[in-house]
């Protein structure tokens, strides 16, 4: 009898580490910080990063209920979608880069963005 290894790894449910966005383990949906960012997407060397006066921020997303395309360059959570090289309104606060649960590797953690909304 053949055993596959596939059979015995569990699959995330969400794969956000594919995506150039950080990503968090949102406990409540909305709940945070409700400060404000408004910033330009940009995606740079696989990471996707918030530009604000001048100042570079990694935003962290949520991983449940946030989703990259990479086709049409744009970014949903929970159903507002942001494209990249827009302005968009990041609702949430500054947070340590401990909350990060999955990033592409070599992003810029030393500013981090946790965010709870997004709006344009």
């Amino acid at each position: 009898m053949e055993s596959s290894a596939e059979s015995s790894v569990e699959s995330p449910v969400e794969t956000p580490a594919a995506a150039p966005f950080a990503a968090y383990d949102r406990s409540e949906p909305g709940v945070g910080d409700a400060a404000l960012l408004t910033a330009s997407l940009v995606l740079d060397r696989g990471c996707l990063y918030a530009d604000s006066e001048g100042r570079r921020w990694l935003p962290v997303f949520p991983a449940a209920g946030t989703e990259w395309d990479a086709a049409a360059r744009t970014l949903t959570m929970d159903g507002r979608t942001a494209v990249l090289g827009q302005t968009v309104e990041l609702g949430g606060g500054t947070a340590r880069a401990e909350v990060i649960t999955s990033a592409p590797e070599g992003c810029d953690r030393s500013q981090v963005w946790l965010v709870v909304s997004v709006g344009s």
